[in-house]
């Protein structure tokens, strides 16, 4: 007697459960879906820091802002006036520079970290078909 719904030419043991679709289709996202979140978590880490330091960046320049205003305030002659403006933009200059430097070390740091783990997912997950297509 073969089952109602079942695949004529199919034994009814086994035919293909459609129950089991969403497990086997877990089973074998999983390990991208896990690689997925390292990847992310690594990146939101990375990017976290670079705000960070790019928000103290701009504080610490806003506050020379204010100082060059308050020395221009104060200023008595054209010579001071100049001599503020001669130091903001010295200072200025030198501080842009380095703030580039250090955003350019953690902006290859971050992006050493992702793809490190993006390449230990894809071995992982090349590892793990490769035990499967064993097993089965």
């Amino acid at each position: 007697m073969i089952p109602e719904g079942s695949l004529p030419g199919i034994g009814w043991a086994t035919q293909p459960n459609m129950f089991l679709a969403p497990a086997l289709a877990h089973s074998m996202w999983s390990p991208l879906f896990v690689g997925a979140l390292k990847c992310n978590a690594e990146a939101y880490a990375g990017c976290r820091t670079i705000a960070s330091e790019w928000q103290n960046f701009v504080s610490a320049r806003v506050r020379e802002d204010v100082v060059l205003m308050q020395r221009v305030a104060q200023s008595r002659t054209p010579d001071q006036v100049s001599a503020a403006y001669a130091d903001f933009w010295q200072r200025a200059v030198e501080d842009y520079g380095k703030e580039y430097v250090v955003m350019g070390r953690l902006v290859a740091g971050l992006t050493s970290k992702v793809m490190a783990a993006a390449q230990s997912v894809a071995e992982e997950v090349r590892a793990d078909a490769a035990r499967s297509s064993r097993i089965g």
